[in-house]
């Protein structure tokens, strides 16, 4: 029996590292509808609430951030690049 189950979880373990192989390249071509009206109907409005949620967590590091002159820095961490990276990006570009 534990002859048994040690081969199981051996093929199981080897079984789970398949998923690399089936791994597709990103396609080259046109922008496909369901591409483009995903990225406005979930992906930027996610980021939206990222960038917001960035922002409430700046203005609660301020206190630690203003003393240590590392306000500038957290700000571009939590509102600017998510800013960027969700509203001045091409579209279906991750």
């Amino acid at each position: 029996m534990k002859r048994m189950t040690t081969s199981l979880m051996v093929f199981f373990f080897v079984l789970s590292f398949n998923g690399f192989v089936l791994a597709k390249d990103e396609p080259v071509g046109d922008l496909t509808t369901p591409e483009v009206v995903g990225d406005l109907l979930w992906v930027r409005p996610l980021g939206l609430m990222h960038v917001g949620l960035g922002a409430m967590f700046y203005v609660i590091s301020l206190p630690v951030t203003k003393p240590l002159k590392k306000a500038n820095e957290a700000k571009e961490f939590l509102i600017t690049y998510p800013y960027d990276y969700f509203f001045k990006r091409p579209l279906r570009e991750m």
